[in-house]
């Protein structure tokens, strides 16, 4: 479900730069968090064709404590340990110093919100860094941030890139791991094919399990009838591949949207007195009393808290079956 809770949405500013080996570099990095961040983020910078590239490397890794007074958490790993830095995790920029071939390649900068690991609260964007001279590379640019429709409507998710290529391909993700506590990887989570689009023979392959979706000749991801379980699952990727790029790294891009789908508004009108789940927001749930004409629209007070339906109160996720929930009894 729409958890309705936070929304990161992560930017680099740029989509490539550039170093001379023996140098330093800095890679941009910025986000934010709506409605606000009650929980300080982890944040991620990573080296890889994508963040859920089998073979990505994780450079680094920091978050601020929720008890201000600990301060904060950083950590690099592998050759970027003492020659790397992140001044400040605001607005998490790295700053990698004596620069050589071997750094060439795309960068991420991934945002995660700590507790809910939902799609919609992990985000993240990359550039290409280019070592002694430019090369040709992807990129690919957000066309919208979001697209909001309603229950039962269709979705036209859009996608473009800055320079030539030959192949586009759509992802849903990122899938988190419910149950684990272990958040070295946790939030990076797993992607889902969703179907391909080849510009040079013009033909489309879409995925087992997305067959009703269609991707068209601008690129556009269809989704043509869209229901709460689109909803749930909300995020999705365009990647941009440019086969003839000098460096496997620099061949491919992406960026995200969400898609919201938005459900019909609650009226306790002809409805049984009782409590009803939110389909939107599964933190909340609603109230209908009766002789009471008013809708009563309530929250489960803690951020993890969610909306049993069926048992009618508010629990922890791990003991709520999904959608809003992650238990398997």
């Amino acid at each position: 479900h729409w958890h309705g809770t936070i929304v990161t949405t992560v930017t680099v500013n740029s989509y490539a730069t550039y170093a001379s080996s023996g140098n330093a570099v800095t890679l941009p990095c910025s986000y934010t968090m709506e409605p606000n961040e009650d929980q300080p983020p982890i944040i991620y910078w990573i080296k890889g064709v994508s963040v859920d590239d089998s073979n990505a490397e994780v450079i680094f890794k920091g978050f601020r404590y929720w008890n201000e007074t600990l301060g904060e958490y950083r950590q690099f790993f592998g050759d970027y340990y003492g020659r790397a830095s992140v001044a400040d995790l605001k607005e998490p920029s790295i700053q990698l110093n004596y620069v050589t071939s071997q750094d060439e390649g795309r960068y991420w900068c991934m945002v995660a919100e700590w507790s809910g690991r939902q799609q919609e609260g992990t985000d993240a964007d990359g550039l290409a860094l280019m070592v002694d001279g430019q090369k040709d590379y992807a990129t690919s640019f957000k066309t919208d941030a979001s697209v909001t429709v309603s229950v039962g409507d269709s979705a036209t998710l859009s996608c473009a890139g800055d320079t030539t290529f030959d192949t586009v391909t759509w992802y849903e993700g990122p899938f988190h791991l419910p149950d684990s506590e272990n958040f070295t990887y946790t939030e990076i989570g797993t992607y889902s094919k969703i179907g391909t689009f080849d510009l040079n023979s013009q033909q489309v392959e879409m995925e087992a399990g997305f067959t009703e979706m269609f991707i068209d000749l601008f690129l556009s991801l269809h989704i043509p009838t869209t229901d709460m379980e689109n909803a749930g699952r909300n995020r999705y990727w365009c990647e941009v591949s440019l086969s003839t790029a000098s460096n496997v790294e620099l061949e491919t891009d992406r960026s995200s949207v969400l898609l919201v789908v938005q459900s019909p508004p609650f009226d306790c009108a002809g409805k049984a007195p009782g409590l009803y789940p939110d389909p939107d927001d599964c933190s909340m749930y609603y109230e209908c009393v009766a002789g009471n004409p008013l809708t009563y629209h309530r929250s489960c007070g803690y951020d993890g808290l969610v909306f049993d339906a069926a048992n009618n109160y508010c629990d922890w996720a791990a003991n709520v079956a999904p959608p809003c929930g992650t238990s398997s009894n």
